[in-house]
């Protein structure tokens, strides 16, 4: 259900100006509805197609996200972020490599931004935003 139903449901507030009060809205709709972890790839794929709008630092999306770490939101974080790199899912990782303990995951993390920034979808500002983490992550 959510797979069809989430990304219908952004699209349809992806002009407001009051956009992180609608994805509020929408995320205590999910969450009352028992929406989880089938909401993970909708929502980074309309990241994706989405890189302009502010969702928030973090935002209501990446709260709800949030909720499922350590449940797969890790891997499909990746996914999108080697998929099609955004200023907000690089720093979206970023946030993951901050909560990450054993080096060797750390140092997997970290691979995946090196490895985004190369990809030719990412846009000037998300390769910005990323060279600016491994610049930080390197010290």
């Amino acid at each position: 259900m959510a797979n069809s139903t989430i990304p219908a449901q952004l699209q349809s507030i992806v002009s407001e100006s009051d956009f992180q009060d609608r994805s509020s809205e929408l995320v205590e709709d999910w969450l009352s509805s028992g929406i989880g972890l089938d909401a993970i790839e909708p929502i980074l794929s309309f990241m994706e197609a989405n890189p302009a709008i502010d969702f928030g630092l973090p935002g209501p999306l990446v709260h709800f996200l949030e909720r499922y770490y350590g449940n797969g939101y890790e891997a499909k974080l990746i996914e999108s972020v080697l998929r099609k790199p955004t200023r907000h899912t690089a720093w979206m990782l970023n946030r993951v490599i901050n909560k990450t303990k054993t080096p060797e995951a750390r140092q997997r993390y970290i691979g995946v931004l090196e490895r985004a920034q190369l990809n030719p979808l990412a846009d000037p500002n998300a390769r910005q935003q990323i060279t600016h983490f491994l610049q930080r992550l390197a010290v």
